[in-house]
């Protein structure tokens, strides 16, 4: 299996500016529901779907879309039907990398994985990090000191409710998030509504909040 996410037209200036959106944006104030934005949900997973099989992932399938401001998000699946990497997409198609955390935290397919070394994964090693900075370091409110080992979706809800209203959120963390390898996503809710996304590590507890991805537009769930 080919276990590189290669962007096409993935740039440094574009990863730059993705990271200036990521350290300047607060992403606990208050959401709005975009409306300008209509995103094809059906038709971005047909198009990953494509480029999964095209890549070596034979079998994989996207579980679910979600179409923001800044960015479209896709949550994979394996042969099994499991939660296995998360991805993110151009709005207009022009490029996909892995999402940020499972980058950083997937313990299969990220840089944690320990066949991959200290860079490997499914990024080769390239990506918004760079050597340790980036967005995990630029704002103290999207990341947080972890309290320990969570290991249940349950738990992982505890520990991300209690992280948000620390930080003076009015933000919840749904129930049904995904379980991924090494850590747990959930949505974020706002007056029951879909407002955001955050990501609960499964060995030290530390929460991380999605801030890079702008205000949420909509949501398409698909079986695996």
């Amino acid at each position: 299996m080919n276990t590189k996410l290669i962007t096409s037209t993935l740039s440094a200036a574009l990863g730059a500016a993705l990271l200036a959106a990521c350290v300047s944006a607060s992403p606990l104030a208050t959401a709005s529901h975009a409306t300008a934005r209509v995103a094809p949900l059906a038709t971005i997973r047909t198009d990953v779907n494509h480029w999964l099989a095209r890549e070596g992932f034979k079998g994989f399938s996207v579980s679910e879309v979600m179409a923001f401001s800044n960015n479209d998000y896709a949550a994979v699946s394996d042969k099994a039907g499991k939660p296995a990497f998360e991805l993110l997409l151009s709005p207009t198609g022009s490029w996909v990398m892995e999402e940020p955390v499972s980058m950083m935290w997937n313990t299969t397919y990220g840089m944690a994985t320990p066949t991959s070394g200290s860079y490997g994964g499914m990024m080769g090693g390239y990506g918004m990090m760079g050597s340790g900075s980036g967005m995990m370091g630029g704002s103290s409110n999207w990341f947080s000191t972890g309290t320990g080992k969570v290991t249940s979706l349950s738990q992982a809800v505890t520990v991300a409710n209690a992280w948000l209203t620390k930080n003076g959120s009015r933000q919840k963390a749904e129930s049904d998030g995904r379980a991924f390898p090494g850590y747990f996503t959930l949505d974020t809710t706002l007056n029951g509504k879909t407002a955001g996304m955050l990501s609960v590590n499964a060995t030290t507890g530390t929460v991380w909040y999605h801030g890079w991805h702008g205000t949420f537009v909509g949501e398409k769930m698909f079986a695996a």
